[in-house]
């Protein structure tokens, strides 16, 4: 019997029962805390340890004896098989939630028929226990092996395959059904799954389905995914342009990014053009982002850009663009501008002077 326990026994013999009742009861609640932070199994790693941990051992071997395609859908074997694995003693904390997370990302390339419900739901509220502390924030815990995420993904990823196929059959019957399917659309995974069928569509599909969103671009700015993949796949100009135009949110800056790689030289130049004229200018910022690494060379957009220098809008981006690995002509003419004391020569020798850093950075490495 614990000490404490038997001397505050002795004690309630012969003194005021009711407050050494309570004495008695407040050690119990504090001797089960005690013995519950001494089991909690949630332990404290650092990185390197915990995946030293994980290499001492052949965790593939433990993943594939959980299951199978023939076994997965046996929910209660699996689930037990699972606990198995989680609780073995002969294994480090570490190297058994690897396995757990191993064989959770490995059922993604399954049906979602083929795992049982049950299998899912005890992965999705899996409790990680080797915790590290986070890199950014040294105080602060993290999982290292994030099986909670990891099933999280799998779900989605099922769920957008399973997108995918209605979006087929959509295009397949009325293509123009899909846009505003996706106006309607619940979230990212649904939508996303639009856009993977419209990847497979025929050229004839993707057509009416981009016809289809300039007509409600300007009233839908969300469709600017959609219209943004149609034109990365007819390199259609006039859908760019009214990208360029009336395109939100932040999956522009990779779209543009992306027409940039499938759009000849010249067709770029040229749309890079039209957005720094007439595009709104976070727009017009995130083409030339995109766009002027490939046409620093151009001398059209290269006079474009130091006319927009004075810009209030479009002065900043201008010079950060033009500060970008210069030629000799370009530093010979920023140079010049910066002779003054305007809004120009300023943003002029701010271009030249982020050019200097990078130069002396480099070779400082």
């Amino acid at each position: 019997m614990i000490p404490g326990v038997i001397f505050s026994m002795m004690i309630l013999t012969s003194g005021n029962r009711m407050k050494n009742l309570l004495a008695i009861v407040s050690l119990f609640i504090f001797c089960g805390l005690a013995n519950a932070a001494n089991n909690n199994p949630s332990t404290h790693w650092d990185r390197s340890s915990a995946m030293a941990a994980v290499r001492s051992v052949n965790i593939d071997i433990a993943v594939s004896e959980i299951g199978n395609v023939s076994s997965l859908a046996d929910g209660k074997t699996t689930v037990t098989r699972l606990r198995q694995l989680e609780t073995r003693s002969d294994w480090p904390l570490p190297a058994r939630e690897a396995a757990v997370l191993q064989f959770t990302r490995s059922l993604a390339e399954l049906p979602r028929a083929a795992v049982a419900d049950e299998v899912m739901q005890h992965l999705i509220h899996y409790k990680a226990q080797t915790l590290v502390p986070h890199e950014d924030h040294a105080n602060a815990l993290v999982p290292l092996f994030n099986i909670r995420g990891a099933a999280t993904g799998v779900e989605n990823g099922w769920q957008r395959e399973e997108f995918t196929i209605e979006a087929i059959e959509v295009l397949e019957t009325n293509p123009t059904d899909l846009v505003s399917a996706y106006i309607d659309a619940a979230g990212h995974t649904q939508r996303s799954g639009y856009l993977d069928a419209l990847r497979q569509a025929s050229m004839y599909e993707v057509e009416a389905v981009q016809n289809a969103v300039l007509e409600q671009l300007v009233q839908s700015p969300e469709l600017t995914p959609m219209i943004g993949l149609t034109a990365e796949i007819t390199t259609d100009t006039f859908a760019v342009q009214e990208l360029l135009i009336n395109g939100r949110g932040a999956g522009l800056s990779a779209t543009l990014k992306q027409l940039g790689r499938r759009l000849p030289v010249s067709e770029t130049a040229t749309l890079l053009e039209f957005a720094i004229l007439e595009a709104p200018a976070g727009n017009a910022s995130l083409a030339i982002a995109a766009w002027w690494p490939g046409l620093r060379h151009d001398g059209v957009l290269r006079d474009l850009l130091m006319d927009k220098l004075a810009d209030p809008a479009l002065g900043a981006t201008a010079a950060l663009a033009l500060a970008q690995n210069p030629d000799i002509l370009t530093i010979k003419i920023l140079q010049d501008t910066a002779n003054g004391d305007s809004v120009a020569a300023r943003r002029a020798q701010m271009a030249l002077d982020i050019n200097r850093d990078r130069l002396i950075g480099e070779n400082q490495r």
